[in-house]
């Protein structure tokens, strides 16, 4: 008998896009949250909120996820932020956080 062993990691990928810059700080920057809707992810991204607002309270949030917006895409662990959307996104906010939490 020939047993085969399957591997269930996906094949490497190697990006070339480089990181953006980091902001020098967060005091009145715009965060946004994403929330890819696994269990959890809420609750991640409100710790790191609850956390950052502490440290810098004139830093403000928008959250992604789910249907938190009328008029935009539902995001959800099966429907991720597109071009499009990703590139209105990036002329509200200064940084992004996204929790794939589970």
């Amino acid at each position: 008998m020939k047993v085969q062993i399957m591997s269930p990691a996906a094949d490497r990928v190697d990006f070339k896009v480089p990181p953006a810059p980091r902001l020098t700080t967060f005091e009145g920057k715009t965060i946004g949250l994403y929330n890819n809707m696994t269990g959890g992810a809420d609750v991640a991204v409100d710790r790191f909120a609850e956390q950052l607002q502490q440290r810098y309270p004139s830093v403000k949030f928008q959250r992604y996820g789910g249907d938190l917006r009328e008029g935009r895409p539902v995001l959800s662990r099966g429907v991720h932020i597109d071009d499009e959307e990703a590139a209105r996104i990036a002329t509200e906010v200064d940084a992004m956080v996204g929790a794939t939490a589970h």
